[in-house]
């Protein structure tokens, strides 16, 4: 089953669909492809497929999309695939799903099945990362719309102007019964290693290894944050002062007051966070292509 997202990626995804269908009516799979009509129209066509008796449901779409389709497949024997049909692809990418739609239709018919931890945070799951803080500011920024800028330079800008309104607030954050009281810019909490259309967060993520990795950067300032971020597209922070790394099984995060929260595209807002993680909670296709190292076509 093909789950389409039209908007997904400025309508790259639905560009995808002449040789989506050219692929697949060579081959003898039987498949069907839905067109989503609005936010969470996803999950409930991901039910529906598993209802249907589908093996294996595709999101064509970035990495909300994917967020979306996976919210409806836990729990099921289903298996999640996708393919770059968004602005950030970070999951296709995690998956080693080629970019090329040919290359990727062949890659789906060979269904090389991997099962990757599955993580859960305010009651809905995640299969690649959450960040909290500075960067989902910039995240929720771009999504409310930059006229007229689109996509790197849409981001770009929002990076800037988050900087010199941004302000650092309080957390509580455990991790393996350690309490940890700080004013970070950011704390992302990763399964697969890229968040953000290739932002290389916590770069020696493995995604079936039963652990969380964890990227917090404490406060800095604003001309040493705009100096260094960038180095996060390569995940050259980890060696900073200020990048602290961890592994962990869960993570709990407590705010002075509620934060924007971002999940795989998708935008919440909360002030309790309690992470936990399922070893191998999911099972995914995976490509043939290895992406370790690279970020994201836009960038």
């Amino acid at each position: 089953k093909f789950i389409v997202n039209p908007i997904a990626g400025e309508g790259k995804a639905k560009s995808l669909l002449p040789k989506l269908k050219s692929n697949l009516n060579k081959s003898a799979v039987d498949y069907e492809i839905y067109i989503t009509k609005g936010r969470l129209d996803a999950v409930e066509a991901a039910q529906s497929a598993v209802k249907d008796g589908f093996d294996i449901v595709v999101a064509v779409g970035g990495d909300g999309t994917v967020n979306e389709i996976l919210n409806g497949l836990v729990g099921s024997d289903a298996i999640l695939a996708a393919v770059h049909g968004g602005k950030g692809n970070d999951f296709a990418t995690a998956v080693n799903m080629p970019r090329d739609i040919d290359a990727a239709c062949a890659d789906l018919l060979t269904a090389k099945v991997k099962k990757i931890d599955l993580g859960r945070v305010m009651d809905r799951y995640f299969i690649n990362s959450v960040g909290i803080g500075f960067d989902a500011t910039v995240a929720n920024r771009v999504n409310r719309g930059i006229k007229p800028l689109k996509g790197v330079s849409a981001y770009i800008y929002a990076v800037f102007e988050t900087l010199f309104t941004y302000k650092p607030v309080e957390m509580e954050i455990t991790m393996d019964d350690e309490v940890f009281k700080l004013k970070p810019m950011l704390v992302a909490v990763g399964i697969g290693p890229a968040y953000g259309g290739g932002m290389r967060i916590v770069p020696n993520a493995i995604q079936d290894d039963g652990l969380f990795d964890i990227c917090i950067f404490d406060q800095m300032s604003r001309l040493k944050l705009a100096y260094h971020f960038p180095k996060v597209f390569k995940g050259k922070h980890t060696n900073l002062a200020q990048a602290i790394m961890y592994r962990v099984p869960d993570i709990q995060v407590r705010s002075s007051e509620p934060l924007p929260l971002h999940m795989e595209g998708e935008i919440l807002f909360g002030d309790q966070m309690d992470f936990t993680l399922k070893k191998h909670g999911m099972k995914v296709l995976t490509g043939s292509v290895s992406n370790k190292g690279r970020t994201n076509e836009r960038f």
